[in-house]
């Protein structure tokens, strides 16, 4: 009677005792339990998936003491992930055009940059070689002018060598004057002038000035008779035309009008 007054408790007290027996069993239950929903968010974690709570399927098998999880069941992809994988899609594929177009256009500039300095290049030489000449043509024909001038006095001195008295020309003085006008003509020559040939030569107007014109038949018809006025050539230019007398058929050796 002792004993049970000793271990009796009020209805209200919360306290349950277990006895020695069923404490094995529930601690084998809750470690069950806790390897069970550990195995559940390892699977969600790997699935991507922020929820911790498994299937009802999983829980169940869980709960009847299944002694670990079985295969991660294939999750389907949500069509949200799909739309957002197709729009990167598209995106990529628009990008890579769009470089494409930018590309082909960078071609089309190199190829037209190329061909301009291919052109540029041309019309530089052209340039060069157009100064290159002109300067030479410049040295070559700087003393037009001044050798035009000079032909003047020139054809002065051959005209009082070619009117001078005998006497003087076989004298000391006409020696004296006809070695100054070979040394005169040695230094034009070496300037580059030179004569024009004409004298009993065929007339070329290119050349020759026709000033006079004498019918005759003991030369052949436009031959040069005379020389009235010598010509000249700087480097192979005309600087002056010879005027000349040409030879022309006889007006009674010329065939009639009409035969």
């Amino acid at each position: 009677m002792t004993d049970q007054k000793r271990h009796r408790r009020p209805p209200d007290d919360d306290v349950v005792f277990l006895d020695d027996t069923s404490g094995d069993d529930v601690s084998r239950a809750f470690e069950d339990a806790v390897r069970a929903v550990t195995a559940v968010e390892a699977r969600h974690r790997q699935a991507g998936s922020g929820s911790v709570f498994p299937p009802p399927q999983e829980a169940e098998g869980s709960s009847a003491g299944s002694p670990g999880p079985g295969p991660a069941p294939e999750i389907p992809v949500p069509p949200q992930a799909e739309a957002h994988e197709e729009t990167r899609s598209s995106r990529l594929e628009a990008e890579l055009e769009a470089e494409r177009e930018r590309t082909a256009k960078a071609e089309v500039e190199i190829r037209q940059l190329r061909e301009s300095l291919l052109r540029k290049t041309a019309d530089l030489e052209n340039v060069k070689r157009r100064t290159e000449k002109e300067k030479a043509d410049h040295f070559r024909y700087a003393l037009a002018e001044a050798f035009r001038d000079l032909l003047g006095v020139v054809d002065n001195f051959e005209r009082a060598l070619a009117h001078a008295p005998e006497e003087i020309l076989i004298g000391d003085f006409g020696v004296g004057v006809g070695m100054i006008e070979k040394q005169l003509s040695d230094v034009l020559r070496r300037y580059g002038l030179t004569e024009v040939p004409a004298d009993h030569l065929p007339f070329d107007p290119n050349i020759h000035e026709a000033v006079a014109r004498e019918e005759t038949s003991d030369a052949a018809p436009g031959l040069v008779l005379a020389v009235f006025q010598k010509g000249y050539l700087l480097n192979d230019r005309l600087l002056r035309p010879a005027m000349v007398k040409v030879s022309a058929l006889p007006q009674k050796s010329r065939p009639e009008d009409g035969q």
